[in-house]
């Protein structure tokens, strides 16, 4: 098979210590959080429309956009129906 590709020792070890990484930041915080308000909020230490921001660009980032761009040009404004009835009630629906 050509132009395979494959993992080499320095990909493994980078992959092991971002795992790891992620996991020892999840332990810790795990012990600070005890409801969706304080994983949402931050412990209220944040305003609510600073996290719905947060949420909204997390919801726009390249993939969605050069996503939606090609979407448009290949369907038209059928495409467009994906927002309206995916997307937007499932930002909608966890706000409420």
């Amino acid at each position: 098979m050509t132009g395979a590709l494959s993992l080499g020792a320095v990909d493994r070890f980078l992959l092991t210590v971002y795992f790891g990484a992620i996991i020892a930041i999840g332990v810790t915080t795990r012990r600070a959080v005890h409801t969706t308000g304080d994983f949402f909020l931050a412990g209220r230490s944040m305003p609510a429309w600073i996290t719905g921001l947060a949420f909204i660009s997390a919801n726009l980032g390249a993939l969605e956009i050069t996503g939606g761009a090609a979407d448009g040009a290949q369907c038209g404004a059928a495409a467009v129906h994906f927002y309206w009835l995916g997307a937007i009630p499932a930002m909608v629906l966890p706000a409420s």
